[in-house]
Protein backbone atom coordinates (compact mmCIF):
# COMPACT_ATOMS: atom_id res chain seq x y z
CA UNK A 1 0.00 0.00 0.00
CA UNK A 2 2.78 2.57 0.85
CA UNK A 3 4.69 1.62 -2.66
CA UNK A 4 1.69 2.05 -4.41
CA UNK A 5 1.11 5.25 -2.65
CA UNK A 6 4.50 6.54 -3.36
CA UNK A 7 4.33 5.99 -7.10
CA UNK A 8 1.01 7.66 -7.31
CA UNK A 9 2.26 10.79 -5.04
CA UNK A 10 5.65 10.97 -7.17
CA UNK A 11 4.19 10.91 -10.07
CA UNK A 12 1.54 13.33 -10.27
CA UNK A 13 3.57 15.79 -7.63
CA UNK A 14 6.19 15.74 -10.30
CA UNK A 15 4.06 16.62 -12.85
CA UNK A 16 2.23 19.42 -10.51
CA UNK A 17 5.96 20.12 -10.17
CA UNK A 18 6.46 20.44 -13.50
CA UNK A 19 3.43 22.89 -14.05
CA UNK A 20 4.37 24.91 -11.01
CA UNK A 21 7.76 26.02 -12.31
CA UNK A 22 6.46 26.04 -16.08
CA UNK A 23 4.05 29.03 -14.60
CA UNK A 24 6.84 30.56 -12.60
CA UNK A 25 8.78 30.54 -15.33
CA UNK A 26 6.73 31.49 -17.93
CA UNK A 27 6.59 28.60 -20.25
CA UNK A 28 3.05 26.75 -19.12
CA UNK A 29 1.19 27.99 -21.67
CA UNK A 30 4.21 26.91 -24.77
CA UNK A 31 4.62 23.62 -23.05
CA UNK A 32 0.68 22.54 -22.53
CA UNK A 33 0.59 20.29 -25.65
CA UNK A 34 3.85 18.10 -23.88
CA UNK A 35 2.57 18.50 -20.49
CA UNK A 36 -1.43 17.01 -21.93
CA UNK A 37 0.49 14.26 -23.27
CA UNK A 38 2.66 13.90 -20.34
CA UNK A 39 -0.32 13.63 -17.76
CA UNK A 40 -2.27 11.23 -20.58
CA UNK A 41 0.93 8.90 -20.02
CA UNK A 42 0.71 9.16 -16.08
CA UNK A 43 -2.83 8.09 -16.06
CA UNK A 44 -2.21 5.01 -18.01
CA UNK A 45 0.48 4.09 -16.23
CA UNK A 46 -1.38 4.57 -12.99
CA UNK A 47 -3.87 1.83 -13.80
CA UNK A 48 -8.23 1.64 -14.39
CA UNK A 49 -9.03 4.39 -11.97
CA UNK A 50 -6.72 7.41 -13.21
CA UNK A 51 -7.93 5.78 -16.57
CA UNK A 52 -11.61 6.91 -15.53
CA UNK A 53 -10.24 10.19 -13.76
CA UNK A 54 -8.86 11.44 -17.37
CA UNK A 55 -11.65 10.02 -19.15
CA UNK A 56 -13.93 12.09 -16.63
CA UNK A 57 -11.62 15.36 -17.06
CA UNK A 58 -12.00 15.10 -20.95
CA UNK A 59 -15.67 15.73 -20.91
CA UNK A 60 -14.83 19.04 -19.10
CA UNK A 61 -14.30 21.85 -20.97
CA UNK A 62 -15.11 24.20 -18.11
CA UNK A 63 -11.57 22.18 -16.00
CA UNK A 64 -9.43 21.54 -18.63
CA UNK A 65 -7.53 23.23 -21.00
CA UNK A 66 -8.39 22.44 -25.03
CA UNK A 67 -5.11 20.99 -25.17
CA UNK A 68 -5.71 18.43 -22.40
CA UNK A 69 -8.88 17.79 -23.43
CA UNK A 70 -7.74 16.62 -26.86
CA UNK A 71 -5.07 14.12 -24.76
CA UNK A 72 -7.47 12.97 -22.51
CA UNK A 73 -10.30 12.47 -25.26
CA UNK A 74 -8.06 9.55 -26.40
CA UNK A 75 -8.64 7.77 -22.50
CA UNK A 76 -11.98 7.01 -24.44
CA UNK A 77 -10.89 4.41 -26.52
CA UNK A 78 -8.80 2.55 -23.51
CA UNK A 79 -10.51 -0.59 -22.50
CA UNK A 80 -9.65 -1.54 -18.66
CA UNK A 81 -7.91 -4.69 -19.87
CA UNK A 82 -5.48 -2.81 -22.22
CA UNK A 83 -4.72 -0.77 -18.99
CA UNK A 84 -4.18 -4.49 -16.97
CA UNK A 85 -2.25 -5.59 -19.94
CA UNK A 86 0.34 -2.78 -19.89
CA UNK A 87 0.74 -2.57 -16.34
CA UNK A 88 0.94 -6.26 -16.39
CA UNK A 89 3.91 -6.07 -18.72
CA UNK A 90 5.45 -3.13 -16.51
CA UNK A 91 5.97 -5.33 -13.53
CA UNK A 92 7.04 -7.92 -15.38
CA UNK A 93 9.74 -5.63 -16.77
CA UNK A 94 10.74 -4.75 -13.68
CA UNK A 95 11.35 -8.04 -12.27
CA UNK A 96 12.74 -9.35 -14.98
CA UNK A 97 15.45 -6.61 -14.53
CA UNK A 98 16.10 -7.32 -10.83
CA UNK A 99 17.05 -10.81 -11.75
CA UNK A 100 20.38 -9.49 -13.64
Amino acid sequence: VVQRAFEIVSALGSFGLKLFLEQKNGTLNKNKKARATELKTIFTQLGPTFVKLGQGLSTRPDICPPEYLEELSELQNITELGVLFWRTLKMCLKLDSSLL
